[in-house]
Parts: structure tokens; C-alpha cells; sequence
């Protein structure tokens, strides 16, 4: 002994001996102080001497329930372990058995002994030091002869893992079961194997005597729902992977290096005498272990733990999953062979998180898949491969029924194991893919797959139809939707589910047999689903798709009884007879030979080809799109389908012109004009598909924008757009015919728009008239100067007056005089008619025929064409006033509907102020009164109706809004007297009510202060009789009269309801 040890030793050796007498807190603290400053070479040499109490405590009886005291010495004994190497097996059996009192108790739950959380971190952490520690000799004594014991700890270990809450603890208890397992990560390399191979046989042979019950309390611990975060979840799968893969390695299976005629005659003996092949039914005893037959029975039953961590591919931490993606990897790599039932698990986790979120997850994945599915040799991987296939049909069939569960991240996984898949059977040879596809139903239960997971909510689509001024032309320079507002998912809630399944489908176009999935996709396309369309569009668009299967694509979607789906709910129509439907003049293919508009082309005459025979009437048009009786749809969930798909198949339009590119040019003249037709639609989801699809023609055919393209194909777009505009006006030939209606009202429109817009014709605005507030007191005392006068002159003798023969004689005269006045003036010629308004007055007597259209849209239409059209007229009133009293009485009869009630609202108002007092009389009679009892009765519907309700959202609230805002210049223009005021007051006045919607008051409000500018006065003693107040007006003093004091004022309500907006109205018009 040398002179140091020597010196720490006398050092030490009073404390040891205090320790031994009194292991109290502070004696266990300076020993462990002082143990700390030293060098672990004289801990080394000293390490039995420092154990000594320390040990003979912990074994000791006395020591039982005092728990504060035992955690001080455990405590103590890991400074001094992690300091040391134990090289004496004697001592390290005595510090293992005076543990189990500690930590053991077979009385309890999973044999937990009864103490605090505190001293079974401590011993767990105590443990774990003293098997880093210990010599590699001793290591290989322990494992061979102490493996009892060893389990034991081994099986408290995972148990505290499994049923303890602390989650510092339940780490401890998990890195001690690696540690007593020599799976520790000192004891391993950077590829989880153990360093020394002598080591790892009897680590081996001990673990496949515990293997059952460490992998199933590790496996608790892995799938616990209440793990306090990720860290106990990553500890145990990497736990897990560890003992597999050390247990189950297959260079660990017996290798034969020749077949000998003893395994034939075995073979045959098996087969003959119908040997049990389900090792389960034998006893374990019988079992030799690590034989095949041992191996094959482990690899059954490590199946069912393997399965058991799938649902982990979905968990929330990136860790968690990575974790599970090493242990998927080490399985397919290190035991192959060996877990023969697991491989497929294991690919499907490896597949699924090939597509995880994050690249760290996914590139692993991949990378895993790659290396093992190119670089093995092929008879490594020729079972797995069919395993592999059989497993892609059985994923495609459960598709369906993952996509109805109501968990997203479950979904996603499904989704994500299907890309997966198939990106896997098309890595090397590309046939792998068309193998599995045409094998045992392989196509159609993709397709069907495909079609269940593109499901889509087509009863939600909206309806609803743009919303125009009355000078808006659609602009194809507007910026496009970059998403698809018709595609709402029924299964799939969020945006990653939406993009795997469009890649799945993008997969299948770049793949080799695209061209068969597309014939069976298009064989059921035939029934017309949305969702068979958005699938062969991703299939179309796909970056590695063939240009052949876009020209298909595109072949299909322009055929006309697929393009032109009814978009219109079915109206029965009078059956059409040949005189009515056959017109000679306008079929016969000569019989245009001059302009049908006079004037219009400047006389211009030109032969015009119709293309349309008269030899035989035209029969009525047929079912179409599961449509009946004139061509509609039979109701409105058929309506919101057939949007969708037209949507759909616009869309794909452009997308296929996007991966065609410059080859898209055949296909440009047949579907320009579709596209612009589509543009034109008067549903705002339709209209937006054609702009997007137009642009991307635009883009594909290599022009800067959609202008440009019309522009360097205007040719064609002139000579197209005229024979459609000749055949729309073929089929307004037919009496009682509508089905081009809607077209033929939107030539009518763009038409009017651009004339006013041409000749810059402005609607008529209306101005308030600027009124001084009356002074009371001054017309008072008017009024008073005036009527004194008359009675002076009714009193007054008047000297001049004539008799009554007098003036009967000069009556006579004058008579007389103006019989003889010949009139010699010179009537002026009236100058003829501009032609555009010439042409305008055709347009809005043919457009009068339509307002009563069945058809809401025809009819909103139609009164907007009316409504612009009178605008133009408003410096003819030759013109006007007959075309406003031709339209009064089909205005009168539509308004049954709010669309068209608030059409017809604002070509009321439009009449008024072109024909101002014209129509004065009949909107008295046949139109206030209406407005004035809707308003009336239906505000007691909008009481409390605030932001967030959905009577909001309804036509009748719409309707109020419209009536309100046109109520005032009705009015003003039509000129209306005090007691039609009144009675516009009265339906007004309730919606002033703070309880009313705020538009709507705000509505109330604009309406009583033009009526304030039109006539205060009517207005104030309105507002004074409403507002019901004893207040007091003082009038000032005058000489003249003697004015008494006014009860009553408009600037207080007694209803605290309307109080605040009447003030707020008096003050506004003040300002």
C-alpha cells in the first residue's frame, strides 16, 4: 500500500467507521463529499472498504421502513459505483441480494415492493451503475449462473416501467432491465450490437429464457395512453428492437451446410405420420431452445407484439416514430428469416411512414425500403415480394373502411400505406406493380379504393349563380382560384389526406400500367361520378404521365352529351307540335339572305349557312345525363352532381393541357370556346373553373395571358361564336321553346353593356333635392300678412267692375277670334333614330316576353336586361314610356320569388326615375302597397336576429334589405303626397327598433333621412306622434301673433328602443 492510499485510507477510515456506527444524514453526506474529491483508481483500490457499510446497512434488518435513510446509503453507493469496477463476483452478489428487500415483494402488484417513488429511483439508478460496472468476467459468471436472480431484477425492472406514475422513474427502471440485459448503450456500438461476441452468447441464452414477459410488459409500457410524454414510449420500443434483435438475429439460426438423407427422410416422416406443426400445443420443456423449432415459435408469438406497436405509426411525436421505424428496420434487416410472420407488419409501418411529415422520418423510411428492395438478392426477397403484394390487395381492400372511421391521423396512415406500397412494387422492374394489379382483383379493388377515398359531398355545393352590376363584363385577366371550392371531401377532413391521395393517383399515371387503370376507370365512368372524374384527372396531370393517356383523357371529356350536362331543374313544357317547331324561313339553309337586324351592319347582306334541315321538325330534345322530359334535371341533389362534374371536367381541361404543352395545339380550337363558355356561366363555381381552366391553356399554349391567347385565335373565335349565336336564335324560334333561354338573354345583355359602354351612357342619378329647414315661425307670420290682405280686398269697393253682360260679350269675342286663328307654324321633321337605339328597342320588346319565365334565372336576367336597356332610352321618351308601360304588367305578375322580387325592385326604381310621375298611379296602387306589407309583417321575423343567425342567410332577410334600399328613391321620384309618406313611414319606422338587425336599421335610417330632405315636415309631426312625449316647444314672441307652446317633440322617444336612432337621425340630417 502506498503512501496515498495510505493517506485516504487513515482519512477515511473514522468516517467508515461513524458510517458503520451511525449512518445518519449528515455522516452519509460528508461521506459522500469526500468521496467525490477522490481519484477513481484510489476508489478502485479502496472499493471494498467503502462498500463495507454501506453494503452491511442494506442488508441489514434494522434498516426495514426506514426509507429515508436507506435512499441516503443507496445514494452513497452509486458515487461509489460509478467510480469503480467490481472485479469480485461474491461482492456484487451480496449488493444485488440486499437490493431485493428493497425493490421486491412478491405480496404486491406486479411484486413492487411497498416504498416511496424516491427510493426506487435511487435503487434503480444504483443498479444500473453497479452492471455498467462490473468486470466482463463477472458479467459472464452473473449471466451463466445467476440467471434466477437476474430475472428477477430483470422483472421488477420492467414491471416499475410498467405500473409505476414517475416518469423519471419509469426511465431508471428501464435503462437498469438494459443494463442487467448488456443491451445498455455502453455496452453496445453505434449498430445496437454488444461489443463483446462471448458476452452476447450468454446474454442471448438468457433473454430467450425471459423473452415472453420482458416483450409483454414492454410492450404495455409502449401502448400505455397515459405515458407522461414521448420519452417512456421511445425507452421502451428502443428497448424492445434491442432484445428482438440481439435474441432473434439470424445469424443466430443453426445453418446446415448440405441436405442429407436424413432430412428427406424426416420430411416424409412428418408428412406421413401428420406430425403437429403448431408448436403452441407442446410444452415449452419440450421445446430445445434456439433450435428452428423454438425459433419458429418465437417468431409466431413475437408477431402478435410486433402488431401490437402499429398503431404507434400515427403517433403525434416524430420521435415515437422514428423509434418505431429503427425497430420495423432492424427487424426486416437483422431478422429476417428468423420473424417470417412479422415482415409484413413491419413493411407496412416502414411504407406507411415512407410518407411521413417530417423528411427526417420519411427519408429513413425510404431509404431502408430502397437499399432492401434493390441492393438484396432476389432470392432474399422473392417470398417477401409475394407476401408483399398480397398484403397491398388486403390494404386496398380495407381502405374503405380505415376512410370511415372518424380519426384523421388513422386515415392519413391508410392513405400513406397505400402510397407507400405502391411506390414499392415500382421500384427496379416497373411490372411488379401490373403484376400485383392484374393478380386476384387487384384492379378493381384499387379503382374501388380510389373511388371510396375520393368521395365527395356534392349535396353541399352551392348553387348559387354571380352576382353582376349592371355594367360588369367578365374579366379574363382576374387571378384564378388556386384551389377547387367543388371539391369538398366526404372522408377526407384535412389537406394531407387530400395530397396523399392525389400523389397515389399521380403514382398510378407516371406508372407502367396507367393505360389499364384508365380503361377500367373509364369503363365505370360511364355511370358519371364526380368522383371517377377527379381520379382520372390526377392520373392525367401526373408529372411522369404519358401525353397518350391526357389526349384519352381529353377524347372522353369532349364529347358533347358529357360536356353539355342539363344544369337546370327540369320545367314541363307544352309538347310542341310541327307548326310550332317548324319554321321554313328560318330552316331553310337559304333563307337568310338578308340581315334580320336593319341597319345594324350598315345594310350590309351576306349568305349565312344555318346547317340545320327542314325537311324533318325536330324532335324534342332526349334524356341527357339522367335527365327527363325537356333535357333538366329532376332535382336539385342531381343539379348540385351534375355542377360538380362539369367543374371537374373543366378543370381537367386545363390540366391536361398543362402536361401536353405545346402538344396541346390540336386540341385549342375544340375547347377554347368551351372554356369561354364555361367563363360565362352564370354559376359562380362553374365561371370560376373556366377561368382557371383558360389560364392554363393560356400558359400551356405560351402566352402571357388569357387575352392574349383570344387575340392570336380571334379568327376562329369570330366564325365560332357566330354559328352558335345562329343556332341560339334557331331555337327562339319555337314557341314556347326555352331551353337556350338563358344564352339568348346574355347576348341581349352583353350587347347593352357594351353600347352604354361605347357611347357612355350613365344611369340617371338621383339627387336629393338640398332643402333650407323650413322656419316655422316665418310661414306662421306669412300666413297671417297674406290673409289680412285678401279680407281688405274682398271688403273693398271695387269702382272698376263690369257687368255680367260686359264679360259674357268679351267671352264671345275671343271665342270667335281664335276659330279664325289659322296656325301657319311649320312642323319640324323628327330626326331619325340612332340605330343602336333602334336595335335596343327590338331587344327590350323581345326581352318583355321573358320576364315571366318559369325559370328564376331567365327572369332575374330578364329584368336586368330591361333595366340596362331603359337607361339608354332615357333621352327617347318616344321610346320609353311605351316600352315601360309594355313592361308593367308582366313586372306586375313575376314577382313571386325574392331573387326576382329584388330584380324587379330595381327595375322599378329605374322606371320611376326615367318615367317619373308616368308610372305614379299604378306603383300607388298595384306595388307600394305590397312593399309596404311584407315589410310590415316581417319584422317581427328579423327581431333578435343577430350576426350569427341564420335567418341572416335567408331570401326573405335579402328581400328587407332590398325593399328598404329602395324604398326612398321610389318615392322621391314617383313624387308621392303626405299620406302615401305615411304610410311608408309606418312599414319604416319599426326596423328603427336597436333590436333589429344592424343593416337593417342602418337601411331605416337612410330611408327617413331622404324622406327628411324630401319633406321635413312630414317627417317631424310623423316622428312627434311616434315619439309620444309631453315635452314642451317653446315658440319665440312676435308682436304680430300670439303662438301657444307645441306639447310633443320628435327628439325624445318614450320607447327606449327607438330612442337612440332617432336622436342619431336629427343629428345626421343636422349635419
Amino acid at each position: 500500500m502506498n503512501t496515498v492510499i495510505k493517506d485516504i485510507f487513515t482519512r477515511m477510515k473514522p468516517i467508515c467507521d461513524v458510517m458503520m456506527v451511525s449512518p445518519s444524514k449528515e455522516n452519509v453526506a460528508g461521506f459522500v463529499s469526500i468521496v467525490k474529491e477522490l481519484d477513481s483508481d484510489h476508489i478502485q483500490e479502496l472499493q471494498q472498504y467503502l462498500l463495507y457499510p454501506l453494503i452491511t446497512h442494506i442488508r441489514s434488518r434494522e434498516m426495514k421502513g426506514k426509507h429515508e435513510k436507506q435512499k441516503n446509503i443507496v445514494d452513497a453507493m452509486t458515487v461509489v459505483l460509478e467510480k469503480v469496477q467490481i472485479k469480485n463476483m461474491e461482492m456484487c452478489i451480496k449488493i444485488l441480494t440486499g437490493f431485493m428487500p428493497l425493490i421486491f415483494d412478491k405480496t404486491r402488484p406486479g411484486m413492487i415492493a411497498d416504498v416511496p417513488e424516491e427510493l426506487k429511483l435511487s435503487a434503480m439508478k444504483c443498479l444500473t451503475a453497479l452492471m455498467l460496472g462490473i468486470d466482463p468476467a463477472v458479467r459472464i459468471k452473473l449471466f451463466k449462473n445467476q440467471v434466477p436472480l437476474l430475472a428477477q431484477i430483470v422483472f421488477v425492472s420492467v414491471h416499475i416501467a410498467k405500473l409505476e406514475k414517475l416518469r423519471s422513474l419509469r426511465l431508471a427502471a428501464i435503462k437498469n432491465m438494459t443494463a442487467f440485459t448488456a443491451i445498455h448503450d455502453k455496452l453496445t456500438d453505434s449498430t445496437y450490437q454488444i461489443k463483446d461476441s462471448d458476452i452476447e452468447y450468454v446474454v442471448v441464452d438468457m433473454l430467450s429464457s425471459i423473452l415472453p414477459g420482458v416483450l409483454s410488459a414492454l410492450q404495455d409500457v409502449a401502448m400505455d395512453t397515459h405515458n407522461p410524454g414521448h420519452a417512456v414510449v421511445v425507452s421502451a420500443l428502443n428497448t424492445i428492437h434491442r432484445v428482438i434483435c440481439t435474441t432473434m438475429n439470424d445469424k443466430l439460426l443453426p445453418k446446415k451446410s448440405s441436405v442429407t438423407a436424413k432430412d428427406f427422410a424426416d420430411m416424409i416422416a412428418e408428412k406421413m405420420n401428420c406430425i403437429d406443426k403448431d408448436v403452441s400445443s407442446k410444452g415449452l420443456k419440450d421445446i430445445v431452445r434456439r433450435s428452428p423449432e423454438w425459433f419458429s415459435m418465437a417468431g409466431d408469438k413475437l408477431s402478435l407484439v410486433v402488431r401490437s406497436l402499429v398503431p404507434l405509426s400515427a403517433h403525434e411525436h416524430v420521435k415515437v416514430r422514428k423509434e418505431l421505424a429503427v425497430l420495423c428496420a432492424r427487424i426486416l434487416n437483422e431478422c429476417n428469416q428468423s420473424m417470417q410472420p412479422s415482415i409484413p407488419i413491419v413493411l407496412d409501418v416502414l411504407l406507411s411512414l415512407s410518407n411521413d411529415s417530417y423528411p427526417q422520418v420519411a427519408q429513413y423510411c425510404s431509404r431502408v425500403l430502397k437499399i432492401y428492395f434493390t441492393d438484396s438478392p432476389k432470392e432474399k426477397i422473392v417470398d417477401t415480394l409475394d407476401t408483399l403484394c398480397e398484403n397491398f390487395l388486403n390494404v386496398l381492400t380495407n381502405l374503405p373502411r380505415v376512410l370511415n372511421n372518424i380519426n384523421s391521423s388513422r386515415k392519413l396512415v391508410g392513405l400513406d400505406l397505400v402510397y407507400g406500397y405502391m411506390r414499392v412494387l415500382s421500384y427496379g422492374r416497373g411490372d411488379r406493380l401490373t403484376s400485383a394489379l392484374t393478380s386476384r382483383g387487384g384492379l378493381p379493388a384499387l379503382c374501388d379504393a380510389l373511388r371510396h377515398a375520393a368521395a365527395l359531398h356534392t349535396q353541399r355545393v352551392s348553387l348559387a349563380t354571380r352576382a353582376h352590376a349592371d355594367t360588369d363584363v367578365t374579366e379574363l385577366t382576374s387571378n384564378p382560384l388556386t384551389t377547387s371550392p367543388w371539391l369538398e371531401f366526404r372522408h377526407l377532413d384535412n389537406a394531407a389526406c387530400v395530397s396523399r391521395l392525389r400523389e397515389i393517383c399521380q403514382l398510378v399515371g407516371g406508372a407502367d400500367c396507367a393505360h389499364l387503370v384508365l380503361d377500367h376507370l373509364l369503363d365505370l365512368f360511364q355511370q358519371r361520378d364526380c368522383e371517377l372524374a377527379y381520379i382520372i384527372n390526377c392520373i392525367g396531370s401526373a408529372p411522369k404521365s404519358s401525353p397518350t393517356l391526357a389526349k384519352r383523357i381529353l377524347d372522353i371529356y369532349l364529347e358533347e352529351d358529357l360536356w353539355y350536362l342539363p344544369l337546370e331543374l327540369d320545367v314541363e313544357e307544352t309538347a310542341l307540335s310541327q307548326e310550332e317547331t317548324l319554321d321554313v324561313n328560318v330552316y331553310n339553309p337559304r333563307g337568310w339572305t338578308k340581315d334580320s337586324v336593319p341597319g345594324l351592319f350598315e345594310g350590309a347582306t351576306e349568305v349565312r349557312y344555318t346547317g340545320i334541315s327542314y325537311q324533318q321538325p325536330r324532335p324534342p330534345p332526349g334524356a341527357v345525363g339522367g335527365a327527363v322530359g325537356g333535357g333538366g334535371c329532376r332535382n336539385t341533389a342531381q343539379l348540385q352532381r351534375n355542377l360538380v362534374l362539369s367543374c371537374l371536367l373543366t378543370e381537367g381541361v386545363g390540366e391536361m393541357a398543362t402536361v401536353l404543352k405545346e402538344h396541346f395545339q390540336p386540341y385549342l380550337m375544340k375547347t377554347l370556346c368551351l372554356l369561354l363558355e364555361r367563363v360565362g356561366s352564370r354559376y359562380e363555381m362553374l365561371h370560376r373553373a373556366g377561368l382557371q381552366a383558360t389560364v392554363s391553356v393560356s400558359v400551356a399554349s405560351g402566352h402571357a395571358g388569357a387575352g392574349e391567347l383570344i387575340a392570336a385565335n380571334g379568327d376562329y373565335l369570330t366564325s365560332h361564336i357566330t354559328n352558335k349565336l345562329k343556332k341560339v336564335l334557331v331555337q327562339s324560334c319555337d314557341k314556347y321553346h326555352e331551353k337556350d333561354l338563358y344564352a339568348y338573354l346574355q347576348v341581349f345583355l352583353t350587347f347593352i353593356t357594351y353600347i352604354r359602354k361605347w357611347f357612355h351612357i350613365q344611369e340617371e342619378r338621383i339627387i336629393s333635392k338640398e332643402i333650407e329647414l323650413p322656419n316655422v315661425l316665418k310661414d306662421v307670420l306669412e300666413f297671417a300678412k297674406n290673409q289680412k290682405e285678401v279680407e281688405e280686398m274682398i271688403h273693398k269697393d271695387d269702382v272698376d267692375k263690369k257687368s255680367a253682360q260686359e264679360m259674357y260679350l268679351e267671352d264671345v269675342k275671343s271665342k270667335e277670334e281664335n276659330e279664325l286663328d289659322y296656325d301657319d307654324t311649320v312642323t319640324k321633321e323628327t330626326p331619325p333614330l340612332p340605330r343602336h337605339i333602334t336595335v335596343t328597342v327590338s331587344v327590350l320588346r323581345r326581352t318583355i316576353n321573358f320576364v315571366t319565365s318559369e325559370r328564376r334565372d331567365e327572369s332575374v336576367l330578364a329584368l336586368r336586361v330591361l333595366r340596362c336597356g331603359l337607361v339608354l332610352l332615357q333621352d327617347h321618351e318616344d321610346q320609353l314610356l311605351p316600352l315601360v308601360h309594355a313592361a308593367w304588367s308582366p313586372l306586375s305578375a313575376t314577382v313571386v320569388q325574392p331573387p326576382v322580387a329584388m330584380a324587379a325592385l330595381d327595375l322599378l326604381v329605374t322606371m320611376a326615375t326615367l318615367s317619373k310621375d308616368f308610372i305614379r298611379s299604378r306603383a300607388s296602387k298595384d306595388v307600394l302597397p305590397h312593399i309596404y306589407k311584407y315589410l310590415k309583417t316581417s319584422s317581427s321575423e328579423s327581431l333578435l336576429k343577430d350576426k350569427g343567425s341564420a335567418y341572416r342567410l335567408s331570401a326573405k332577410y335579402r328581400l328587407q334589405e332590398a325593399m328598404l334600399r329602395a324604398l326612398p328613391p321610389l318615392l322621391l321620384q314617383l313624387g308621392v303626397e303626405e299620406a302615401e309618406l305615411e304610410t311608408a313611414m309606418d312599414s319604416a319606422i319599426p326596423y328603427l327598433s336597436k333590436n333589429q338587425p344592424l343593416p337593417l336599421q342602418e337601411l331605416s335610417l337612410n330611408f327617413f333621412s331622404d324622406i327628411l330632405s324630401y319633406n321635413y315636415g312630414a317627417v317631424w309631426y310623423y316622428l312627434r306622434t311616434f315619439c309620444n312625449n309631453e315635452r314642451a316647444l317653446t315658440p319665440p314672441r312676435d308682436v304680430t301673433l300670439q303662438l301657444c307652446d307645441v306639447i310633443g317633440t320628435p327628439y325624445k322617444c318614450t320607447n327606449t328602443d327607438y330612442d337612440k336612432n332617432i336622436k342619431m337621425l336629427f343629428k345626421k340630417h343636422k349635419c
